[in-house]
């Protein structure tokens, strides 16, 4: 008989695990505006109706609970959940245009970003698996 430890993902799991790794909502265009003009920053895109986002978001907070919100740079959630963020729609756009490999799906995509311009990101870090998304993580943590 095989025995796993299996967490049962709830809001209150993840609501958790996002206060221990220090991740900041945007809630305002504006905050979204001060974020991109910081050197260095990481943003979790959150969408509440996708199975897979919600994996992803467990693996990402909980990478980002072990290597301590202490570390590097800082870490923002916006919620797409109501698709209506034109100004990220637009933005997402126009990050494309220089990086085509880029794209948004729901997946629980994390964007590392340098002055506001898109430079590396994680797709779907559910699929990547915990191991490459933390050597990821860790290495945007400690790069400033």
């Amino acid at each position: 008989m095989r025995t796993d430890k299996t967490t049962i993902i709830t809001s209150e799991v993840l609501n958790s695990l996002e206060k221990a790794c220090n991740i900041k909502e945007l809630v305002t265009e504006q905050e979204f505006i001060d974020v991109l003009k910081l050197d260095k920053a990481i943003i979790y895109m959150l969408v509440d109706w996708s199975g897979p986002e919600r994996i992803s978001r467990y693996l990402v907070y909980q990478v980002l609970t072990d290597l301590g919100p202490e570390e590097g740079i800082p870490v923002f959630k916006i919620d797409c959940s109501d698709q209506t963020k034109e100004y990220i729609v637009r933005w997402l756009v126009k990050q494309r245009e220089s990086n085509k490999e880029l794209y948004y799906g729901g997946w629980g995509e994390t964007l590392f970003l340098n002055l506001g311009n898109i430079v590396d990101f994680i797709g779907n870090p559910a699929k990547n698996g915990r191991m490459k998304t933390e050597e990821k993580l860790a290495e945007w943590k400690k790069s400033e």
